[in-house]
């Protein structure tokens, strides 16, 4: 696999599973790649230095950012192999600060529409043979108190992914990665807390949050020539969450 042929764009790339993404294609050899993200200055989306790629603002909660992201990419880049859309909104931890209806916009808008318009827009200038990744998580299937449109949000966004993959196959391929707890700035909260901490080691096999780094293999055997008869499935990214049955508290 030449990955430094590669030309590729990460939505959600400056934080959290999106940047270990990131950094792990400029690990495999990429060379023409492209971030996006809402910050005006993107302060740690790469290591000090940075290693070529190149940054977007995007607001993709908006109808036309999406369309013209892709598009601005493809310029920026000669083409575009590849798409890893990981951008998303958790907002449902702070019910007071937005109304359901702005909520429920904001989050399925980022998640499930931009994912929609981002699909669309590189299925018409797409190289053939060309890959598209959207991060979801376990949320799309198993759903806990709190998630009442981040959920929907996800499984919305793995329905896009399927009906995408049935379209444009074989010419283009259309997969999910499904991350389960995952450390991240969003979930700090968990690994700070000493009794969290403990009911994770019970109830995830694999005894521990996953780390952001632990989804990048994944993302990139999605998007690499290894995974070319895989179309329209969801790989878990969980610790074996989903194998857990019953909770052992």
């Amino acid at each position: 696999m030449n990955w430094s042929e590669k030309r590729i764009l990460v939505t959600g790339g400056t934080h959290g599973i999106g940047r270990a993404i990131a950094l792990g294609l400029l690990d495999a050899g990429v060379k023409n790649l492209v971030i996006a993200a809402e910050e005006v200055e993107p302060s740690d989306w790469a290591e000090p230095g940075g290693r070529g790629a190149q940054y977007i603002r995007a607001d993709l909660e908006t109808e036309n950012e999406p369309v013209s992201l892709v598009h601005h990419a493809a310029e920026l880049l000669n083409g575009l192999d590849g798409i890893v859309h990981c951008a998303g909104v958790y907002l449902e931890g702070n019910r007071n600060s937005l109304s359901a209806v702005e909520t429920w916009n904001k989050t399925v808008n980022i998640k499930a529409r931009a994912g929609y318009l981002l699909a669309h827009a590189f299925s018409e200038i797409a190289s053939d043979r060309g890959a598209f990744v959207a991060v979801t998580s376990i949320n799309a299937e198993q759903s806990e108190p709190d998630h009442l449109a981040y959920d929907p949000a996800c499984a919305a966004l793995g329905g896009v992914i399927r009906a995408f993959a049935v379209q444009h196959a074989p010419r283009l391929r259309f997969n999910a990665l499904a991350p389960g707890l995952i450390h991240t700035r969003l979930t700090d909260e968990v690994a700070q807390s000493d009794e969290a901490s403990a009911h994770v080691a019970k109830n995830i096999p694999m005894a521990a949050m996953g780390k952001a780094e632990d989804c990048v293999g994944t993302a990139l055997f999605l998007l690499g020539d290894d995974s070319g008869y895989i179309t329209g499935e969801t790989i878990f990214v969980d610790g074996g969450i989903r194998a857990n049955q019953m909770s052992r508290e």
